[in-house]
């Protein structure tokens, strides 16, 4: 059964693969000469007992769709000449979090430095990785951190460098100091440093209180918090890994038709109480002197209020080969041309097909809706903006 599978080669970004478990290095990266599974070495060419090579399975190194892969090949510079020294980035990282915490579990009076990471002698070894990662997390909000200013420095520094050049490693496990960094993200390494012990003393003083009076009012709250951002980081990585569409944009709905002979890529908002014709399309179509200037209003909706120029009451559209009748407000709004809203989606008993993805019509006529590079064109001609703006938010087109 294949899955997709989070790699990254020589440090460069991850890119999906689709793997199977008898799918093998070689056929992932035929140069690979070492290979990081999550926190942990699983693939080392140099390896005294030569278990490894090209013809190592994904089943065999024990990778599974949640696993991420670093792999490392002949080309990846390794000035010491010992592959193990070639660690990414976030697990190192993660070792010195680790270093950290041992040290001063064992009361040792210096910084340790951060070991060298140990080649995983079987993949079963890295079974507890990631509470490894977890605890070297906790680790930092410690009393003895604080204490500590030699240890306080290391770490604000590494926290500092990976905010700045990798956000995204440090999202999963400290997603709140990631947001609050965020919110001023060019602040100085001066400034961080003030900012980042301000959040250890306060994550500390929390995590006191819970652990000194955990049936008081305040611990209660700082718990229920603290559960709910772990079911929070929980399902937003189960999103990530089972359900990566939910991150991508919707396309709205829009179908091509025909008015006057003009044809007009049209909207279809079944959240609006009325459809709606811009002004500039009301005259490429020739319908100006078809506006009826007496039912001038003003329109509220989410967007705001609007001037309703008139109303069109009776336009000819044609869909395919079918031709309906439909009113239209006519408004000078200029990012969109036609807006199909459920006055006329119920008048012509329209059915919203997004199976087939089609808009039906209750006399047989159905049209498919446009592709989202249609869509772009079209937003970039009538708005006469820049590529890189046309992802706009139209849902704020309903009144």
């Amino acid at each position: 059964m294949s899955f997709q599978l989070s790699v990254a080669v020589n440090d460069a970004p991850f890119q999906k693969k689709n793997v199977t478990p008898n799918t093998t290095i070689g056929e992932l990266n035929n140069d690979a000469i070492l290979v990081w599974k999550d926190t942990a070495i699983v693939y080392d060419v140099t390896s005294e007992t030569n278990e490894f090579g090209p013809a190592t399975t994904m089943q065999q190194l024990g990778v599974t769709s949640l696993s991420m892969l670093y792999i490392y090949t002949t080309a990846f510079p390794c000035p010491s000449g010992d592959l193990r020294s070639i660690v990414p980035a976030q697990i190192r990282l993660i070792s010195q979090f680790a270093s950290a915490a041992s040290s001063l579990f064992n009361q040792k009076g210096t910084t340790a430095a951060a070991p060298a990471p140990q080649r995983a002698q079987r993949p079963e070894a890295t079974a507890g990785s990631a509470d490894d990662e977890d605890e070297g997390m906790k680790s930092i909000f410690s009393r003895k951190i604080l204490d500590s200013p030699a240890l306080l420095k290391g770490i604000t520094e590494t926290m500092f460098f990976q905010l700045k050049n990798d956000p995204q490693g440090l999202a999963r496990r400290l997603p709140e100091l990631v947001e609050r960094f965020f919110e001023n993200k060019d602040q100085t390494y001066k400034e961080f440093e003030a900012f980042f012990r301000l959040f250890i003393e306060e994550e500390v003083h929390k995590e006191e209180i819970i652990k000194n009076n955990p049936n008081s009012a305040e611990a209660k709250m700082f718990l229920e918090a603290k559960r709910n951002k772990e079911l929070i980081n929980e399902q937003y990585l189960h999103s990530m890994t089972h359900h990566p569409e939910d991150q991508v944009p919707v396309t709205m709905l829009y179908i091509n038709l025909t008015i006057n002979g003009v044809p007009v890529k049209a909207f279809i908002d079944s959240g609006a109480q009325k459809s709606i014709m811009s002004m500039a399309c009301a005259e490429r179509c020739n319908l100006n002197g078809l506006i009826d200037r007496r039912f001038q209003s003003m329109a509220r909706g989410v967007g705001g209020t609007e001037k309703i120029e008139g109303k069109i009451h009776l336009c000819d559209v044609r869909v395919e080969d079918a031709h309906f009748s439909c009113p239209f407000e006519v408004m000078n709004r200029r990012e969109m041309d036609l807006l199909i809203g459920l006055n006329v989606l119920r008048k012509h008993a329209c059915c919203i097909n997004l199976k087939t993805q089609r808009l039906e019509f209750g006399n047989g006529t159905s049209t498919p809706f446009l592709q989202s590079f249609e869509i772009d064109t079209h937003l970039k001609e009538i708005m006469a903006l820049p590529e890189e703006e046309m992802h706009v938010d139209e849902e704020g087109t309903s009144s």
